[in-house]
């Protein structure tokens, strides 16, 4: 009996400890309750997803528009095309830009004093215009041109450098040009007034015009004759091309030839152009025919001295003015082939006093030269060009002491067009007797020019 009820005790103490196999009904309710809530929660989720979900791709729909609305308002704003430029059409803003490098070198510098002979070097320059029209009777024009380098020119002594392209700003970026051209009677006379560049009015040439894209030697790109301002300043040009007479146009230039924009009409530059055209006169095609007649003549009157031979004194007072003549002619003939020549004269008695670079203390020189296309061999935007000319000192020049012999100019290039906006252009040079002195050897100049139009 007594060991029935230890056994009893024992049973009762551990089933003390143990819950029960099930739970029960409240419990079971309860839990249910908390899923529900969970699960109502979860809806709420999902919805709140979708909603977001359809909110972001409103926005990326939103987006998407707003770019093509920017793109379609740009192609109304900017018109801009690779080598072209660009155009801001609600301003009536025409922007272009090119870049021009130029590698030189030469193994016979005769002005490298006690510096090797053999010289390379180069030089980069950069045109930026920026236009501006009035519908049909007017043009605005900014020219910027900033550039560092000057090749082998420094190195070379002689009466007619070899890059015409050079323009050592320290990378500073000048106003080169600064006009505004106004028009009449549909554009049979054009008034231009400002900041202007001589050297664009007057003996201008159809195939030895642009240094940037055909001849880079000086001789070449205008008559080293003419006794030019001594940079770009004050002027104005005024040009008359009757549509009657579509054969011909008169321009004549005044500009300030010392630039120093003080006393302006005191010392002028002064130019008088002709210019006809056969092929309009005999009503020929010009695709086929197109030329250029040219004949100018200019005064320099600022004040030069007599040249005088070397030993005698000069005993008159320096008021004499400088003056000459040109004739700068182009013709086509055919859509390949094209030639041109210069000629000018200048005073032959007075001492030069202007200090632009393409002024040469010669009486007269002469150049020549032919161009073609590459069309032959189906590259017909190469061009292969080569010209030939000579500059001649006057008596009185060499009775004074200076070189009297003619210095000679041979130069060839080939313009090869990578892109519609990329040129490489290999140049040759070949100068003799240069400075006017025959005993000197003659200067090989090589070189490369890359030209990068935006």
């Amino acid at each position: 009996m007594r060991k029935c009820f230890v056994l009893i005790c024992c049973i009762s103490f551990v089933l003390s400890f143990i819950k029960p196999a099930f739970a029960s009904e409240e419990e079971l309710m309860a839990e249910i309750k908390v899923l529900k809530a969970k699960l109502a929660d979860m809806d709420e989720l999902k919805a709140r997803v979708t909603e977001l979900e359809k909110q972001v791709n409103e926005q990326k729909h939103t987006l998407i528009q707003q770019e093509g609305t920017v793109t379609e308002v740009k192609k109304s704003l900017i018109d801009y095309k690779p080598g072209e430029g660009l155009k801001l059409k609600p301003y009536g803003l025409n922007i272009q830009a090119g870049a021009t490098f130029v590698l030189q070198g030469t193994p016979d510098a005769n002005n490298a004093g006690g510096r090797e002979k053999s010289r390379f070097d180069a030089s980069w320059s950069s045109d930026i215009f920026i236009e501006k029209e009035f519908d049909d009777w007017g043009l605005a024009l900014i020219h910027l041109e900033p550039g560092q380098g000057d090749t082998v020119e420094p190195e070379l002594s002689v009466y007619s450098n070899v890059n015409r392209d050079t323009n050592d700003t320290g990378a500073d970026v000048p106003v080169t040009e600064l006009w505004y051209e106004h028009y009449l009677f549909n554009k049979q006379i054009a008034f231009t007034f400002g900041k202007l560049d001589p050297a664009n009015y007057v003996d201008q040439n159809e195939y030895a015009f642009d240094e940037t894209t055909q001849f880079l030697g000086r001789i070449f790109r205008n008559s080293p004759a003419i006794e030019w301002p001594d940079d770009n300043t004050l002027g104005s040009r005024l040009i008359l091309a009757p549509a009657e007479m579509p054969y011909m146009s008169l321009e004549a230039a005044y500009f300030d030839a010392d630039n120093d924009w003080e006393q302006v009409f005191n010392d002028p530059f002064v130019s008088v152009q002709l210019n006809l055209k056969p092929y309009s006169i005999f009503d020929a095609d010009s695709e086929q025919w197109d030329g250029n007649y040219r004949l100018y003549w200019w005064i320099n009157c600022r004040d030069h001295s007599k040249l005088v031979a070397a030993g005698k004194p000069d005993t008159d007072e320096a008021e004499r003015i400088n003056t000459g003549f040109g004739l700068s002619c182009d013709q086509m003939l055919t859509d390949e082939f094209g030639i041109f020549g210069r000629f000018g004269w200048q005073r032959p008695d007075v001492e030069i006093v202007s200090t632009n670079p393409n002024a040469a203390p010669v009486e007269f020189s002469w150049s020549g030269g032919l161009q073609m296309t590459g069309k032959r061999w189906n590259r017909p935007d190469d061009v292969l060009a080569c010209a030939v000319g000579q500059l001649f000192p006057s008596k009185e020049y060499k009775d004074a002491g200076h070189g009297g012999s003619a210095e000679g100019h041979l130069e060839l290039y080939y313009k090869l067009q990578i892109l519609k906006y990329l040129a490489l252009t290999p140049d040759f040079q070949l100068v003799w007797n240069p400075r006017g002195v025959d005993e000197t050897d003659p200067i090989f100049v090589y070189g490369l020019r890359g030209q990068v139009d935006f």
